[in-house]
């Protein structure tokens, strides 16, 4: 855990001096044994605190890039398998819960250490979560949305490899223990008005958070409608952050399917266009756009023959349809064809594609067929179970 002294000499200086005094305060307390206490309410928002932010496998540096741009005086401390743990202000939190290529955001509020196997584990988390003060967590989320009265929360669970005891078992266990030290009440599913607690274990470390939000982030209000193949908001803002997408830029998904990269070009203030051959899957991406509040042009097409003007986009991010949704091998191959033809015609010199798929070897084969379309890089990601591959196409 990084020292506080350490992160403050990241922050302007008189917000680090702030938070330096009060840790010297507390320390102080500490050792003449003295009670801890919170600092007066118009001090939190200057306080450091730990943070923990999920994301997709594979797209962790773009979660990472990010953050970074959003908040500069955070200080990253890991950047791990689907996370990223950071410190921060209390009063970062809103820029937190505001991530679009972030899964999910929590309060860290423990590391622990030397989680064993054993069944006798749960009698150990139990007592661990007797010892945490979960009242920080419980305030800063208390800051951004309401919660009932006496505070209700849920715990979810879970682990790597196999161990003598389940995450059924585990959350009745950790709820217990938390029951210990405050005066919340355990409910069996997550509420909106409540907090929601995370342990993940891993080896023998378990790390404990508290969600931000009253629901994961990628659980975008907008979307109302999907349609099989459906892409998730957080994976569709990172794609469009790899293709370089700006307020300025024409932005065209030729395959939208419920429109998820249509509007969430639309939201970051782009020239949003999509278009899809499925009525109902149209359909679907209007319910979502509508629900949105944003603004986009969809269309009816087929992809192999779009009604646009040569050179009139600046960028192509899609998500293929692949397996099933097409039909045979060649028949895959024959729309891959077709798309890569029109996305060299469309795209303007120097623009960028992003094409996600779970079949690139035919997406590859055609592009040898465009010397002006290059492969910049390659990407495999984690998504619903499968590991599709991003693909990053510049022309020249």
């Amino acid at each position: 855990m990084t020292d506080v002294r350490t992160w403050c000499s990241d922050v302007p200086s008189i917000e680090g001096n702030m938070i330096l005094g009060l840790y010297k305060r507390r320390q102080s307390s500490i050792r003449q044994g003295m009670r801890q206490t919170e600092p007066a309410a118009g001090m939190l928002q200057f306080r450091a605190m730990n943070y923990f932010i999920l994301t997709t496998r594979g797209l962790e540096d773009v979660a990472l890039e990010e953050l970074s741009e959003r908040l500069p005086t955070a200080h990253v401390r890991r950047q791990a398998y689907r996370r990223i743990q950071l410190t921060a202000r209390e009063a970062d939190a809103p820029a937190l819960i505001d991530l679009r290529c972030a899964d999910d955001v929590f309060v860290e509020v423990a590391t622990w250490q030397g989680i064993g196997k054993a069944r006798s584990t749960l009698d150990q988390l139990s007592g661990l979560a007797a010892t945490l003060d979960l009242g920080p967590a419980q305030h800063v989320c208390a800051q951004l949305r309401p919660l009932a009265q006496p505070v209700r929360f849920a715990v979810s669970a879970s682990f790597v490899g196999r161990r003598n005891y389940s995450s059924p078992e585990m959350k009745p266990a950790l709820a217990q223990g938390v029951m210990q030290r405050m005066p919340w009440t355990y409910v069996p599913e997550e509420v909106m008005d409540g907090l929601s607690l995370r342990l993940f274990i891993e080896h023998e470390t378990a790390l404990l958070g508290v969600r931000l939000a009253a629901h994961p982030l990628h659980r975008r209000p907008y979307k109302q409608a999907t349609v099989p193949g459906s892409l998730r908001p957080t994976v569709a803002a990172a794609l469009l952050r790899l293709a370089g997408v700006t307020p300025t830029t024409t932005l065209l998904d030729p395959l939208c399917g419920a429109g998820t990269l249509v509007i969430e070009a639309a939201l970051l203030g782009a020239n949003a266009l999509g278009g899809d051959i499925s009525g109902a899957a149209l359909a679907a991406a209007y319910t979502n756009l509508t629900a949105g509040g944003a603004h986009a042009e969809l269309r009816q097409w087929d992809a192999r023959n779009l009604p646009l003007d040569p050179a009139s986009v600046d960028a192509v991010v899609s998500n293929l349809p692949f397996g099933r949704q097409v039909g045979t091998a060649a028949e895959l191959s024959t729309l891959y064809a077709g798309l890569v033809a029109e996305v060299t015609r469309v795209l303007r010199s120097a623009g960028r594609a992003v094409l996600l798929t779970s079949r690139p070897a035919p997406l590859l084969a055609a592009l040898t067929s465009v010397p002006t379309l290059q492969v910049a890089a390659q990407r495999e990601i984690s998504l619903y179970g499968q590991t599709p591959t991003v693909v990053i196409i510049s022309k020249s």
